[in-house]
């Protein structure tokens, strides 16, 4: 994408075309002799560069691939102060970040859309923090009064007493912010042209702009503080730096309480006079009681639950209140509601377009019904004076970093010591939090990139190649009957397939139209925000009496995404445009394209096929469309998975990876390597071989397929950051690679493994796809 590139990526590349050739003259020399093909266009010296950069060729590949492959990446591409680990995908972000920024800061042309004008309005906003500063505390503090929570997250003087269920739609009503759970509004599993109200456990998605940035902040913070709490009881058998490090986390984070608390009474009192001291006093006492609440709540959420892979339970409002009032009233002997559901459904639906709820035929469709069971289990534990201050707490720090500069100071400074990340500079925070709100305005400066067509048109063909693998994998199996296999590979053939970015952003009228309902105000940018997820509540909210029509339009994220998805009910795979580019896509050989964005693509697509997507049809509705006997055979099969993936460590970290929670995105990967590889060698079949990559001709062209694949995965880390992936659903990159390419078999072959080798052990290989 060589319009993103500036002067200095230039100068850097040229300087990687002048260390490959310095490196491999000699070979060349030889080489050149014997006729071997070899790529010497700019991009392939760039890869080769790339590839010898990160290999640790004294480690055997059939031992450990991932050091065979990344084990010198840290040496080149160091954790920058803003994160906590880096790896390819990080750093093209960053570059896209950058690509926008500039385009952010551009003058508006007469013939830009308005929606594109108003984005770059919404910028300049963001980065004007004199007014932010100007406007001090009191647009949060609007916040707090419709909310109905007290000022200072604890009632000072006699005020209206708001139910918690009132509290709590309001929080979702204004903020569109998921505390305790997410409701939202969901396509029917049956039938996914309905939709239905939804409750589960927070998902890991926060509409709020840039949330992706202080997302990763927040997680190691909180992940400190359960490591913190946690211990508490067992102190006195740790070393005494240990203890030491506790005790200066919990310091923090009441420096960073009251610092945050006394700012606001500050405002509250206009610094006339200071708080007394019996308000400090029990201010501290529920300051301990908001940490320890919050330590439950996160490992209630952490926690892998049975139901979590099962379809929702469905239920009337009548029936969710009678299941929270039995745990409630069990549990504590409390015969009021501890959530009345007719309250919060009635607030959060009030004046949404077209919607009158009928609590007698709306079914509420609850996924992680055990995380429901252990939440009203913790809430009866808690004081309503206690959940007053934890939601007080929990929307304050969303709001920070829309606020003033000295409440982001205490918040930055209070990441910083529990941390050690630094915030990104302004311009890069404000180009994402752009983009997040207005993405497909920002993506109009794809249109009159020719490298953005030409790639997507590549990266269609390569998808088809996928899905010809894909197809060819499906005939062969021994464990699916034939029934199965006709509406499998039928399913396959009406997956749609969205690439670069959606045609509409193109027309300006149309474009203008998609943002018609959200209105940019210049310098108001906390205002910017609210009204922006105020607008994607409501705009969910409304589509509870409409009907999805998925022929319209199905892209699922913005185009300058670095990332590809697989919307399962659409049965619709999506490869924004912010992927295709360096090093993931664009190569001059398809080797390197299929090795790194065709494994990925080819992951996507057997999304549709994993322990989650086989149970949705070609329509996207969850149906039993597999015999039982096919279905018995997969469920063994998956077995495998869990087993082999829960049999590693990361490298100085005790837990194991969850087989479970992990288990439909290993699916994808292994069975995405394997379908890349098998499009690869049908382009090889159909084009003749291709060049060899300089400096690494010992290799053939099939190895550095893998060596691409694992490229994909590099990482440079840190203990806290392996640490925090053992939370997500997705494995560790480095058990991605391994575990991955043990299971299979053309690697081995590939590679010469011997077996009983660790990349090729004598072990049963897992394979679905």
């Amino acid at each position: 994408m060589s319009p993103m590139s500036s002067i200095l990526d230039r100068a850097i590349r040229n300087l990687l075309v002048l260390a490959v050739i310095g490196i491999s003259y000699a070979h060349f020399k030889s080489v050149s002799q014997q006729h071997t093909k070899i790529c010497t266009t700019e991009d392939c010296l760039r890869s080769a560069t790339a590839f010898v950069e990160s290999m640790n060729r004294s480690v055997n590949p059939c031992e450990d691939f991932y050091q065979f492959a990344c084990g010198r990446y840290g040496n080149k591409h160091r954790i920058p102060k803003t994160f906590v680990s880096n790896d390819p995908f990080a750093e093209t972000n960053d570059k896209m970040i950058t690509f926008i920024r500039d385009y952010m800061e551009k003058n508006d042309d007469d013939n830009d859309p308005y929606a594109l004008v108003q984005s770059r309005q919404l910028y300049r906003s963001c980065m004007a923090t004199d007014e932010i500063d100007a406007a001090g505390l009191k647009p949060m503090i609007n916040i707090l009064t419709e909310i109905g929570l007290p000022h200072l997250g604890i009632p000072i003087k006699h005020s209206k007493k708001n139910s918690l269920s009132s509290i709590l739609a309001k929080v979702k009503k204004y903020l569109n912010l998921d505390y305790l759970f997410s409701t939202t509004i969901d396509p029917d599993t049956k039938n996914r042209t309905l939709n239905n109200i939804s409750l589960s456990k927070p998902r890991n998605i926060n509409i709020f702009p840039v949330h992706k940035m202080t997302d990763r902040i927040v997680k190691m913070s909180s992940r400190k503080m359960r490591e913190t709490l946690a211990s508490e009881e067992t102190i006195d058998s740790e070393t005494e730096n240990e203890d030491s490090e506790r005790i200066q986390y919990i310091e923090s984070y009441g420096k960073y309480f009251n610092g945050i608390w006394m700012e606001i009474y500050k405002h509250e009192f206009n610094n006339t006079q200071m708080p007394k001291s019996t308000l400090i006093h029990e201010l501290g006492a529920k300051l301990k009681e908001l940490l320890v609440f919050d330590n439950k709540l996160m490992t209630i959420k952490d926690e892998v639950y049975e139901t979590d892979q099962e379809l929702p339970t469905i239920m009337t409002v009548e029936k969710l209140q009678k299941f929270t009032d039995d745990i409630t009233q069990n549990f504590s002997k409390v015969n009021e509601p501890t959530i009345d559901w007719k309250e919060y459904f009635t607030i959060l639906f009030k004046d949404v377009d077209n919607v009158s709820l009928d609590f007698d035929t709306d079914f509420i469709h609850i996924s992680n019904i055990e995380y429901f069971d252990a939440l009203f289990k913790l809430l009866i534990n808690s004081s309503e004076t206690q959940n007053l201050l934890n939601i007080w707490w929990e929307v304050v720090v969303t709001l920070i970093p829309y606020t003033n500069n000295q409440l982001r100071f205490v918040q930055d400074r209070f990441y910083f010591d529990t941390t050690g990340l630094e915030s990104s500079p302004r311009s890069v925070y404000c180009a994402n939090a752009v983009n997040s709100m207005m993405g497909m305005a920002v993506a109009r400066a794809l249109v009159d990139i020719e490298s953005v067509k030409t790639n997507t048109n590549m990266a269609t063909n390569m998808l088809l190649n996928i899905h010809w693998a894909f197809e060819e994998i499906v005939k062969e199996l021994n464990w699916m009957d034939d029934t199965t296999k006709k509406l499998t590979l039928y399913k396959a053939n009406q997956m749609k397939m969205f690439v670069g970015y959606p045609e509409f952003i193109k027309n300006g009228s149309e474009l203008n139209a998609y943002y018609s309902d959200f209105k940019v105000v210049e310098n108001d940018y906390f205002g910017n925000v609210i009204r922006f997820v105020q607008r994607d509540l409501n705009n969910t909210l409304v589509l509870l009496r409409e009907y999805n029509d998925y022929s319209i339009n199905s892209w699922s994220t913005n185009p300058l995404e670095v990332n590809a998805y697989n919307w399962i009910q659409a049965n619709a795979i999506t490869i924004p445009a912010g992927i295709l580019q360096f090093p993931f896509f664009g190569h001059d050989l398809q080797v390197l394209n299929y090795g790194f964005l065709g494994s990925i693509l080819g992951h996507e697509l057997t999304h549709g096929f994993d322990n989650t997507g086989r149970k949705f049809d070609h329509d996207g509705n969850e149906n039993m469309w597999w015999t039982n006997k096919t279905i018995s055979e997969y469920e063994k099969r998956s077995q495998c998975f869990i087993d082999h993936y829960e049999s590693y460590l990361l490298p100085g970290i005790d837990d194991k990876i969850n087989g479970k929670l992990t288990l439909d995105e290993n699916i994808a990967d292994n069975g995405g390597i394997r379908e890349a590889f098998m499009a690869y060698k049908k382009f090889v079949t159909n084009h003749g071989e291709e060049s060899k990559l300089p400096g690494l001709e010992e290799f053939t062209n099939e190895q550095i397929y893998f060596l691409a694949f694992a490229n994909n995965w590099c990482e440079a880390s840190t203990l806290m950051s392996l640490s925090q992936s053992l939370l997500d659903e997705h494995s560790p990159n480095y058990v991605r690679v391994i575990a991955g390419l043990t299971n299979s078999e053309e690697f081995s072959q590939v590679w010469n493994c011997p077996k009983g080798t660790r990349m090729n052990p004598t072990t049963e290989k897992c394979k679905i796809w």
